[in-house]
């Protein structure tokens, strides 16, 4: 009985190193398959960014109202109250999309009062919704740069008989700034408002936020 304890005791033993080994290298490979799935991510920002292109979607977004992740803004370049196209609306959207890629991403409603109300893209006064796009595109592009687009996702949805342009951003991981008559302005989220950041509070800022590893 003696030897049958023995052989019992090196047969459990054999078992549990067996299964130990089998897990070990299971969570091993496991995380082998999440690094891999991370550089991914990485390389492919754009096919990772949740979307909520669903008027039902975009409706509980506007319901939860501006928060530190979403932010309004009724047009995209028309000044509602001279009626004329106006480069300091356009700079206001663009900036929260700075501070959105700076921070820790967001999603900004362009056809959307402060108050929630859906104004539509249409009051911009643009010929058809490609015109719209390609504008909106343009913009990026000149003013904050084409290396920026695979962080953004975005697309008009139609809701209540107006359209809803949807921006999506996802965290930048470089600094990203916005260029101004020449200058380049650097915005982060605080809360529900979009603030600029100058001097060494960018440094810092940058160090903090964007540091290697």
């Amino acid at each position: 009985s003696f030897a049958i304890t023995n052989l019992t005791l090196v047969a459990t033993g054999a078992l549990l190193s067996s299964l130990f080994g089998y897990f070990y290298m299971k969570g091993y490979k496991m995380k082998l398959m999440k690094d891999m799935i991370g550089i991914f991510k990485n390389k492919n920002p754009n096919l990772f960014i949740e979307k909520t292109d669903s008027p039902e979607e975009v409706l509980k977004l506007i319901k939860r109202g501006e928060n530190e992740k979403i932010e309004f803004k009724s047009t995209l370049r028309a000044n509602l109250h001279t009626g004329e196209h106006d480069k300091k609306v356009e700079n206001a959207a663009l900036k929260t999309i700075v501070a959105f890629l700076n921070s820790e991403g967001g999603i900004l409603l362009i056809g959307v009062s402060d108050k929630g109300e859906i104004s539509g893209i249409e009051k911009d006064g643009f010929e058809d919704n490609d015109k719209f796009n390609r504008h909106f595109t343009n913009l990026i592009k000149e003013r904050i740069g084409n290396e920026y687009l695979p962080y953004m996702n975005f697309e008009l949805i139609l809701i209540e008989g107006k359209n809803v342009m949807r921006v999506e951003c996802r965290k930048s991981d470089k600094p990203v700034f916005l260029k101004c008559d020449g200058n380049e302005e650097f915005y982060i989220r605080v809360g529900a408002s979009s603030l600029q950041i100058i001097g060494s509070k960018i440094l810092e800022y940058i160090q903090h936020k964007f540091k290697s590893g």
